[in-house]
């Protein structure tokens, strides 16, 4: 993007902390999102119970990516910033799911599988949000 002096705009790269504290609210922001968008869906189905655990976990994780990919195009660290915005959503989750009920009908074991793979959702946006476009397609 130009300024109006006509040169090209620098964007401003911020440290990895930063960076991944954005990246984790955002990653929120867009789990929450997802999560009310399915519970919409689920409430107008006769029997929701077989869908809650998937669509739940399928909002967890595009929210674990949306926090890599924010995180690495915030951070001067690249992929490393999606990394670490990966790595503070999940401990967010973590804390978020401990304050309601700490006595869960859920293993405990099982849901720390679940945030395990948050990490790699988190990562896998850091890559997706550095990977830059090789080729530019021209117009002929």
């Amino acid at each position: 993007m130009k300024t109006k002096s006509g040169k090209e705009a620098v964007k401003k790269r911020e440290g990895w902390f930063p960076a991944a504290l954005k990246g984790a609210g955002i990653g929120i922001a867009v789990t929450a999102a997802l999560l009310l968008l399915f519970c919409l869906i689920l409430s107008s189905t006769e029997d929701p119970g077989p869908l809650v655990v998937p669509l739940s976990l399928t909002a967890l994780y595009l929210g674990g990516i949306a926090a890599g990919i924010t995180g690495a195009k915030r951070s001067k660290g690249g992929s490393l910033g999606g990394l670490f915005a990966g790595c503070v959503l999940a401990a967010a989750v973590l804390l978020l799911s401990l304050l309601p009920l700490l006595s869960s009908p859920f293993p405990a074991s099982a849901s720390l599988i679940f945030l395990a793979l948050l990490l790699p959702a988190g990562a896998l946006g850091g890559i997706l949000g550095t990977k830059k476009q090789t080729r530019r397609r021209t117009k002929r």
